[in-house]
């Protein structure tokens, strides 16, 4: 097995501007390209001089992959294209275990000046935000409460609409309660509007980010924040530097933009409910076969499959049709698996085609084509235009 070497670039030691580099066989690959939330300096940005020596870091580095859209784990991506000139293959890895090709272009759209504004928020909260909606939904058909409860992110919204629609894909807790209802069909939970901040009245607001430093939380906590009868409620770790930690740590006066001094008399408290583990969770985690963790979990696999149609033209019978695209495939792919199978199939990795005549005319032939989400890269090698 050949040597793998580990370099942390970033949050070696410190929350923040994740980066590490691995090298192994040959190959240079760096997992996350993050920055740091509690700073305004170089220090925002993972330490690339290890690297820069070698050159560009295109001429350097094989690949990136991000973990997932944080900006403690993406946020220095435009920063290292524009100032260390890297544009090779970034990915990103995705809750189905998949490893998806994603754009540079796409983090050129962060914009990031030195006061830590930016126009990117955090998606972490969306698998938190359901566990939430649901614990305060319960709550306030108990306590029968009228105060209206918001979110401010989009992506909870926009990730509640496939929670209600795949809820047979969730635990055993949840799927016994479809019986009477949808869980996630929230009765006093909305979408939030800006303008309701200068509402009368008691309300909950669930805001991105966690850590008060920009967005659309830092917005409404600035309007809050003179007021004692209201409170603020930390769901996890807060970066030093950032307002989070700060008012975490008792700080009542906040020097912001421009100079400005924010007296802060309104609650602050801390409640635990990061996506992240501990030390203790990180000291018990265990690696597991997904077979092993589905059997200990009690869950049964999900396959999601997709599946085209597509029409050509000619003369010869079903059988014959699918020989040919047998051997067209054959002859186009070459690193791949094909088979012909005697059921009347023919199968390409996961692949599977099926071939019949359309019930107008003979001479149209149906293919029937379905395929798992692993295996989309081969789409663009296949065509039947050149039978």
């Amino acid at each position: 097995m050949p040597e793998i070497k580990v370099t942390p670039l970033g949050a070696g030691q410190d929350v923040g501007r994740s980066c590490i580099l691995v090298s192994i066989g040959g190959k240079n690959i760096m997992l996350d390209c993050g920055m740091h939330m509690g700073y305004n300096d170089d220090r925002r940005f993972p330490d690339f001089s290890y690297i820069i020596q070698n050159g560009r870091l295109t001429d350097f580095l094989d690949c990136v992959i991000i973990s997932h859209f944080h900006l403690d784990h993406c946020g220095a991506l435009p920063y290292m294209s524009e100032m260390v000139g890297y544009d090779g293959p970034i990915y990103m890895t995705h809750p189905t275990k998949a490893i998806c090709p994603i754009l540079l272009e796409d983090f050129r759209k962060i914009t990031v000046d030195k006061k830590g504004e930016t126009n990117f928020f955090t998606s972490q909260m969306i698998k938190d935000s359901q566990e939430l909606c649901i614990l305060l939904e319960t709550f306030w058909e108990r306590m029968n409460l009228k105060a209206p409860i918001y979110f401010s992110t989009g992506l909870t919204e926009k990730a509640n609409h496939y929670y209600k629609l795949f809820i047979t894909w969730t635990n055993q807790k949840i799927r016994k309660t479809f019986v009477q209802r949808n869980m996630f069909e929230f009765k006093h939970i909305k979408a939030f509007d800006r303008s309701y901040a200068d509402n009368p009245g008691p309300m909950v607001v669930f805001a991105t980010p966690g850590m008060l430093h920009a967005g659309q939380s830092l917005q409404i906590f600035k309007k809050w924040a003179g007021n004692e009868k209201n409170m603020v409620i930390m769901p996890g770790y807060c970066v030093q530097g950032t307002i989070g930690h700060k008012i975490l740590n008792g700080q009542r006066k906040l020097e912001m933009e421009g100079r400005a001094t924010l007296d802060v008399k309104l609650q602050v408290e801390y409640m635990s409910f990061s996506a992240h583990a501990d030390a203790k969770g990180i000291m018990h985690l265990k690696l597991v076969s997904s077979e092993q963790a589905l059997k200990e979990l009690g869950l049964n696999e999900h396959q999601l499959r997709f599946t085209c149609r597509v029409q050509l033209q000619d003369p010869h019978c079903d059988s014959d049709t699918l020989h040919r695209i047998y051997k067209h495939l054959k002859s186009v792919l070459k690193g791949y698996t094909i088979q012909h199978l005697p059921d009347g199939t023919v199968i390409v990795e996961s692949i599977v085609i099926k071939v019949s005549s359309s019930a107008e005319d003979t001479n149209t032939k149906v293919l029937l084509l379905s395929w798992s989400y692993q295996v989309n890269y081969i789409s663009d090698s296949l065509s039947f235009e050149q039978m």
